[in-house]
């Protein structure tokens, strides 16, 4: 490695505008520990429990701090409002989640730590670690995912983090090393226990284990600096955190102490504001600050860089989405084939299970609360934004790579390609792409080639004609709806003219070896595609993407916003549905369009339809009539583009860089086949 390197790192502030910038020459030593002798922050004895807090100071006359959260410009509600607006709206609609049946049991997740109540070690301790080593022993969350690389679950109280543990014992069939005494992990790390023990995730039988001995295949501990000082050089660790806004976790200590009630506000209040009372905890695990001294600002940033680069997110109150979306793409994890559906009871028994919140979700309780836990509401804030963004970036599994691959080889195995002769018994198929003039082609297969295309308008799905409308009433939406049309033979059905659907891969496999499908489909320029998508989906009531919640963000901030879904013409080829894309991921998609489909181009569509006339030998039942199709107007929604090469086109341009490159290509593409089926006209 060349350590001549010069490195920069911003880190800006969350409150204010200023930037601090630091640039460090680096010679000799690891860049995490350059970057970090900047941070004079001590690294003394943190000696606290998690669950046996008892508040000893006298109570508080809170109502005066409640009242004052109304004025004061540092509160965490002023926060959520002007850094994060779309991640408060979505904290908003999300906790209403978690108002799910009552549980009587007000001890979640303290059943692993009750064990160890009476041992002096069941804490979170400081670390004597030093926290550049301890950096270094952990793998960037957008690192490309090694079978090297150790799971790392940070058990946090009452998060839901147990039941992230049990799926992965119980439906994925792991074997986890669990620790809670502190001095077990300073022993194992004096005996290298990760080098010696540790075995990949993907060295499993079919079924659980047995008599694996000391192996195991991924850690969990609720010591955050422990445990990473149990990794090392070899085998580096990718950590799990499960988030919960820190008001709820407040909450849910305060219910599991002896004679409490949901509900007691005053009793709430006065054990948060309590001396014995340990805020800002999980700021505090990340940056080691020790107990007595005080959080700052500069503590929140190094914990933040450590959430935003090193941990992979979820979310207490979306563990579907955490589980589904990212755990599962990342790790390349799935239920073992005895174990189906085992995912979603855990989660709904955790749902259950966990305390539900007597707080409002903004209200003055729970204001005071954020508070006093202000930077770790500000970790929160920050760890929603990276939940959505890593939906859409966090490497994908090798395993889950290579499956992917699989499908759309197959799938793309039931089409013709291009250059193949002609059958009477192949099917067009149109592969639609939102917003590229969809309506429009429907509109003249129907009316001006007189042909019967599949599509459902009265649900469900009952292979039903509708001769006025020239539609088989067959539902290609969605994935599911697929596997029902291909139950049903459809296509050696012969009812249909022209299958359409959105999902490239799967809407393929309907095809069969007796009628076998061929491909075109519409591309438009991705930046005025995603320009009429935001706007259309702010108005569309009738359709399932309906967002109203749109009409309050500019065209600029839903692109930017976490989770923004990109490039999605080459996820869809790709079957790359969530998590991060690459040029191979490109390449394929490029392959796929050459090989597979006729291409037509949304801004030229007089003469993709001459195109498509040529190759699939349609003709118009009327004179004219194309023409008049292409000259009307279905698009009643006006908006205004961006400026060509303007700041927000060039952010939605950066965004889909992908589908930018796709779409020149599929312009070439478009201009040779026009080429050639003009010299086959010829001949």
């Amino acid at each position: 490695m060349n350590w001549n390197t010069r490195y920069t790192v911003n880190w800006n502030t969350v409150n204010t505008t200023t930037t601090m910038s630091h640039t460090t020459p680096c010679r000799r030593r690891p860049v995490a520990l350059i970057l970090l002798a900047s941070l004079s922050f001590a690294a003394t004895s943190l000696t606290f429990r998690l669950f046996s807090l008892e508040t000893t100071s006298s109570y508080h006359d809170y109502n005066m701090e409640i009242s004052a959260l109304d004025k004061d410009d540092t509160s965490t509600i002023k926060y959520y409002d002007h850094q994060y607006p779309n991640n408060r709206r979505r904290l908003q609609l999300s906790m209403t989640k978690e108002e799910v049946t009552p549980s009587n049991n007000n001890n979640h997740e303290s059943k692993h730590i009750n064990k160890h109540k009476n041992n002096n070690h069941a804490i979170i301790g400081q670390s004597t670690s030093k926290p550049a080593v301890i950096l270094n022993m952990l793998r960037r969350a957008r690192d490309k995912v090694s079978e090297r690389d150790v799971p790392f679950l940070l058990q946090i109280p009452y998060t839901n983090s147990d039941v992230m543990h049990n799926i992965m014992t119980e439906c994925y069939g792991l074997v986890g090393r669990e620790y809670w005494d502190v001095e077990e992990m300073q022993r194992d790390e004096k005996e290298g226990v990760v080098d010696s023990f540790y075995v990949s995730s993907h060295d499993r039988p079919k079924e659980m284990f047995h008599n694996f001995g000391k192996r195991f295949h991924f850690l969990s501990t609720p010591h955050y600096q422990e445990g990473t000082a149990l990794l090392t050089l070899k085998h580096k660790g990718r950590i799990i955190l499960m988030l919960r806004h820190p008001a709820y976790i407040a909450e849910s200590m305060y219910l599991s102490r002896p004679n409490t009630q949901k509900g007691d506000m005053k009793g709430l209040l006065q054990y948060v504001n309590g001396t014995d009372y340990y805020d800002n905890w999980m700021t505090r695990m990340l940056a080691n600050v020790p107990r007595g001294e005080k959080v700052t600002e500069e503590h929140f940033k190094y914990a933040r860089m450590i959430l935003e680069n090193k941990f992979i997110i979820g979310m207490t109150n979306d563990m579907t989405e955490t589980v589904k979306k990212r755990i599962n793409l990342h790790f390349g994890w799935k239920e073992l084939p005895s174990k189906q559906g085992c995912e979603l009871e855990h989660i709904k028994r955790g749902t259950m299970e966990l305390p539900t919140s007597a707080l409002e979700e903004g209200g003055r309780e729970w204001r005071f609360i954020a508070k006093k836990n202000l930077f770790d509401s500000k970790l929160m804030a920050r760890g929603m934004a990276v939940f959505g963004m890593q939906k859409m970036r966090i490497p994908v599994h090798p395993y889950t790579v290579r499956e992917d691959r699989k499908a759309v080889s197959e799938a793309f195995g039931h089409l013709r390609n291009v250059q193949d002769e002609v059958d009477a018994s192949d099917i067009p198929f149109f592969w639609h792409i939102p917003k590229a003039s969809g309506t429009t082609v429907k509109e003249v297969m129907s009316k001006c080639y007189n042909l019967i295309r599949t599509e459902m308008v009265d649900p469900p799905s009952s292979l039903d004609l509708f001769p006025e409308k020239k539609v088989l009433n067959v539902d290609l939406t969605t994935a599911e709806a697929i596997v029902v049309a291909k139950g049903y033979n459809v296509a050696d059905a012969g009812m249909a003219d022209v299958f359409i659907s959105q999902l490239a891969v799967e809407g393929s496999t309907v095809f069969t070896t007796y009628h076998m499908g061929r491909a075109f489909t519409i591309m438009r320029h991705p930046v005025i595609l995603a320009t009429s998508l935001f706007y259309y989906r702010r108005i569309a009531t009738w359709e399932p993407t309906y967002r109203p919640d749109f009409n309050d963000l500019t065209l600029q901030e839903y692109v930017e916003m976490p989770g923004y879904y990109d490039n999605w013409m080459v996820r869809m080829l790709t079957n790359a549905k969530l998590g991060g894309l690459n040029e191979g991921h490109l390449e394929i998609a490029k392959a796929v369009i050459k090989e597979k489909f006729i291409i037509g181009i949304s801004e030229h569509m007089d003469e993709t339809f001459k195109q498509l006339e040529s190759y699939f030998g349609w003709k118009e039942q009327e004179a004219g009539c194309v023409k008049s199709f292409l000259g009307a107007s279905f698009n009643k929604n006006k908006y205004e583009l961006p400026e060509r090469g303007g700041e927000v086109w060039n952010a939605i341009a950066e965004k889909n860089k992908f589908d930018m490159q796709l779409y020149y290509f599929a312009l070439e593409l478009f201009g040779e086949q026009g080429k050639k089926l003009r010299r086959t006209q010829v001949s």
